[in-house]
């Protein structure tokens, strides 16, 4: 006698059923608390690497295929019932002798997969006129429920939908497509318009027929969110997940697991003697990597230091072009003060130039940020000053002046005066995204900082630096310092996990814009982040508040 499936379940408790392929990923769903498994073809492909979309072709022999791996790893290993997925595409196939074998075999029930219902157009009008598309997939199933199996149907449009319903089938499972989510996704559907339209549908459907339970599947439900928003505004019985439930969580487990063996060799003490020496020389100067890209800066600067040339750092905004200038100061073994001044400072002129003037500061580093900002006037004047100082000799013993620094990020954008002056002490400092490898050291020592005001000190899960190592920084450092802040600031026991970097790299605050180049740009794109707020854009952006009035006043943003 043909039992009702799934009645006596508490009337607030979804049902959740996996489409899977493989003995271990059954296992780990029922003990999850799956209540019912599909055994599906397209869950073998999906563990040999294909995508589900590879289910609908004539790459093995469906049926064959899948009763092989349901019956060696499925059935009879687990205390849930076992729904198989029954292809109908070969026109050779007796549906009764396939029910009745299945039904011998010791599966709980028969789904109509693969099926035509992915099909469109002119093809999907040759299946049903071959006899071989959905109708007869509606025969199967009615041959099932004759048989005593339970029957699971699969149905996108309104046509397909009452088909099923006048085959009686116990489970409707309205399906979205295929998922969105992970390296195979196929975007479709919009999460608003599925929920929306699982709940026009499951009205239709209770008045049609009051005992069919109603499932949602596949398109854009990629987590528990995504299902829990579909069936509470559809009132669902519960929801499949195939990909969801092991493509997915397999992509993510596998990538963050082995990215923690990877990153942990970038996280080794050095043990080469030149290594040792490297990070010697930038932990004096202030600096922090071990990349390519940072061993030959700091070359430069080592150069740089036996001299009292001019120095022009070149770098995008958030690079670190002031670290490097300090970096020259400290390595230069420079007694006297280091000062930075923003070139667009009204007062520039007289502080540069004046009695007093900066540059005659004994043994000082000046460093002007922004030197493109400087009237062409003031950057020829600046280029005689330093025609007329004592600069680039060696072995002198007379009283050295200031050192002149300069920041720029493109140096075409200097007076000609003043580039032939700075061009022979030019320092490139790179981007970013340039230097992946060094950002789990920069990560580290930027959370330095905020243990010093949190305890316990902040650490950083392994798996979650791949992520970090996978952006392209287009605000640098400032950028990466930001986005560590608020990590740490939403992590109460001091660990920032690569679920929450993943969240923070998708959100407003450190989402991936195009790579901006021109300060201007990158200015306002932190204001409008920030609504225009300007403490908490000099903040994102690392800048003090002054700092930000001046460039904001440089180029026009301050009315």
């Amino acid at each position: 006698m043909r039992q009702p499936i799934f009645r006596d379940r508490p009337a607030n408790d979804l049902l959740v059923g996996a489409a899977i392929g493989l003995g271990m990923t059954a296992r780990a769903v029922v003990q999850g608390g799956a209540d019912f498994l599909l055994a599906l073809n397209a869950g073998r492909l999906r563990v040999m690497g294909a995508a589900s979309i590879a289910a609908l072709f004539p790459l093995r022999e469906a049926n064959g295929f899948t009763d092989a791996f349901a019956r060696s790893e499925i059935l009879d290993r687990v205390p849930v019932p076992v729904f198989f997925g029954a292809s109908v595409f070969d026109p050779r196939l007796d549906v009764p002798a396939l029910v009745a074998r299945l039904a011998r075999t010791g599966y709980a029930g028969l789904a109509n997969f693969p099926t035509a219902i992915h099909f469109e157009g002119r093809f999907r009008a040759a299946l049903e006129a071959a006899g071989i598309g959905f109708s007869r997939e509606v025969a199967l199933l009615r041959s099932a429920r004759a048989a005593g199996l339970s029957t699971f149907g699969y149905a996108k449009t309104r046509e397909e939908i009452e088909a099923l319903l006048a085959a009686e089938v116990d489970i409707l499972c309205l399906n979205f497509g295929w998922n969105a989510g992970g390296s195979l996704g196929i975007a479709g559907v919009a999460l608003d318009e599925a929920a929306d339209r699982a709940r026009r549908v499951f009205q239709w459907v209770r008045q049609a027929r009051p005992g069919t339970l109603c499932m949602v599947e596949g398109g854009p439900i990629v987590d528990s969110a995504d299902m829990i928003r579909v069936c509470d505004e559809a009132k669902a019985d519960g929801y499949v997940g195939g990909s969801t439930l092991d493509r997915l969580p397999l992509e993510m487990s596998v990538m963050q697991t082995t990215s923690a063996f990877k990153t942990a060799s970038l996280l080794r003490p050095l043990r080469d003697e030149a290594q040792r020496e490297h990070v010697r020389i930038t932990a004096l100067a202030g600096l922090v990597g071990q990349s390519e890209a940072i061993a030959r800066m700091v070359e430069r600067i080592a150069r740089l230091v036996a001299t009292d040339l001019a120095v022009l750092v070149c770098g995008e905004p958030g690079s670190g072009r002031t670290t490097v200038a300090r970096a020259v100061h400290v390595a230069s073994r420079r007694t006297g003060p280091f000062l930075v001044l923003d070139a667009a400072d009204p007062e520039i002129e007289a502080t540069l130039f004046g009695g007093t003037g900066a540059l005659a500061a004994p043994d000082a580093t000046v460093v002007v940020e922004g030197i493109a900002a400087l009237a062409p006037a003031l950057q020829e004047r600046l280029a005689r000053v330093l025609e007329q100082a004592v600069v680039g000799r060696f072995g002198r013993g007379e009283r050295r002046g200031g050192r002149l620094v300069v920041t720029a990020g493109d140096p075409a954008d200097l007076a000609p005066a003043l580039l032939g002056r700075v061009e022979a002490g030019r320092v490139d400092v790179p981007p970013l995204r340039d230097r992946p490898e060094d950002i789990p050291l920069l990560a580290r020592a930027m959370l330095r900082s905020v243990a010093r005001e949190k305890r316990p000190a902040v650490v950083i899960e392994p798996a979650a630096y791949r992520l970090l190592m996978t952006r392209d920084w287009p605000g640098n450092l400032r950028e990466l310092r930001s986005l560590l802040a608020r990590a740490a600031s939403e992590s109460p026991d001091g660990t920032i996990r690569s679920d929450l970097v993943a969240r923070l790299c998708r959100g407003p605050a450190a989402a991936r814009p195009e790579p901006v180049t021109d300060e201007r740009a990158w200015i306002v794109d932190a204001l409008r982040r920030n609504r225009f707020r300007r403490a908490e854009t000099a903040a994102f952006l690392g800048l003090s508040r002054k700092t930000l009035y001046n460039k904001m006043r440089r180029y026009g943003l301050s009315g």
